[in-house]
């Protein structure tokens, strides 16, 4: 087969784990697949980025993906042609919008319901686009991919789809985290980025589904008694709900013991996870949860909200809280940093459970799902020109 992927959505450093998931995503298929060659769409701001395999082209499309309303209508209306024209036979679009009107079998992958779940976080034009090209997608598709079966069952009833076409995908366990770098290293990387030991690490863009407000509430209670911790903020940093954390942050007079980092690349977060006492995850929505697979990877407790999608990739690996209590949160931050059996219990579990979860299993699956919507488009088709009801 000849399988297009449409990297139009991303934009480097902007789009969080969506960003991971499809880096990671290519370097898999490009790890366990020699057979079917590849087509990467990309656009004027992640041009020449992906680490591509010798059966993986780049097709560039003049398109900036910062302005949404040309990025739209250019996926739309230019390239469906751009995709005939390359001879695909089907079109992956891992980030929730397809074309419309796909010469191809079209496979798109539904990373959350974020839009629908917590409309506050997209403007309002961009909400009402996204309620009806993620739809209209889903709905056209041949095949689309949910990342967890929780999400997946979210995404069958908020859409109305038929249970056959929504398949359950999970992903890897984060970025390849390689050796972390040497202690030296570490200490100007931390320094660099105003961090000092000992400090609890959080991974999360700035939007009001991860609950970061509600976890700086937890984290001013918690320094009641361990005054010596600091709290690391890892991820996209959005002009209009990062104004918001800050204000809460000088309400409750932690701007001395919080630092926001923005997105950062591999090597520093590596070093920033290796330094960590603990990783907490206090998300409200999260159609998967690459961060706490990430700090189980990198030997840390692991604390996440009892939500189904997190529960499901955390297992009994991670110590779960009620998101919406301040307290459990703060009781959950206590016993990760004081508790040493917790502590060793936790690290040793995170271990072998995010072990499991491997992006070359990612690829496969999807691969698997690439011919299923092959497959079943040749039947449908089939279908259509004989006439048959069956």
């Amino acid at each position: 087969m000849r399988i297009g992927i449409n990297a139009l959505y991303l934009i480097p450093g902007r789009v969080g784990g969506s960003e991971i998931y499809l880096r990671q995503l290519i370097s898999a298929l490009a790890r366990i697949d020699r057979e079917n060659e590849y087509i990467v769409f990309t656009n004027r701001e992640n041009r020449g980025t992906f680490d591509l395999g010798d059966n993986f082209r780049e097709h560039h499309c003049p398109v900036k993906a910062l302005i949404r309303p040309h990025r739209i209508a250019w996926e739309q209306m230019v390239l469906p042609y751009r995709a005939r024209q390359q001879g695909i036979d089907v079109l992956h679009s891992p980030g929730f919008v397809a074309p419309l009107f796909c010469p191809c079998p079209s496979v798109v992958t539904i990373l959350d319901l974020i839009y629908l779940e917590f409309p506050e976080t997209f403007p309002f034009l961009a909400r009402q686009w996204m309620k009806f090209l993620v739809k209209h997608s889903a709905h056209r598709a041949q095949a689309l991919i949910a990342l967890s079966e929780y999400s997946r069952d979210e995404i069958l009833w908020a859409l109305d789809l038929p249970f056959w076409k929504v398949n359950s995908v999970y992903m890897g366990g984060g970025e390849m985290i390689s050796t972390p770098p040497p202690p030296e290293e570490r200490a100007v990387i931390l320094r660099e980025h105003g961090i000092t030991s000992p400090y609890i690490l959080t991974v999360a863009a700035a939007h009001p589904h991860k609950n970061i407000a509600r976890l700086l509430e937890a984290f001013y209670h918690f320094r009641d008694e361990m005054k010596q911790y600091r709290l690391v903020i890892v991820g996209v940093q959005h002009n209009r709900y990062s104004q918001h954390l800050k204000e809460v942050v000088e309400r409750l007079a932690l701007n001395d013991h919080v630092t926001f980092t923005g997105w950062i690349p591999g090597r520093v977060k590596e070093a920033i996870f290796a330094d960590a006492a603990m990783m907490v995850f206090p998300s409200l929505l999260e159609g998967f949860g690459l961060p706490v697979l990430e700090g189980m990877r990198s030997g840390l407790p692991v604390a996440c909200s009892d939500l189904p999608s997190l529960a499901e990739v955390a297992g009994e690996a991670a110590y779960l809280f009620d998101p919406y209590s301040v307290e459990g949160i703060s009781r959950a931050l206590k016993a990760c940093v004081s508790n040493d059996h917790l502590r060793a219990e936790l690290i040793e579990k995170g271990r072998s459970h995010a072990a499991g979860f491997t992006w070359e299993k990612t690829a496969r699956n999807t691969l698997e799902v690439y011919y299923k919507a092959v497959e079943g488009n040749h039947f449908s088709r089939s279908n259509r020109e004989t006439g048959s009801n069956e």
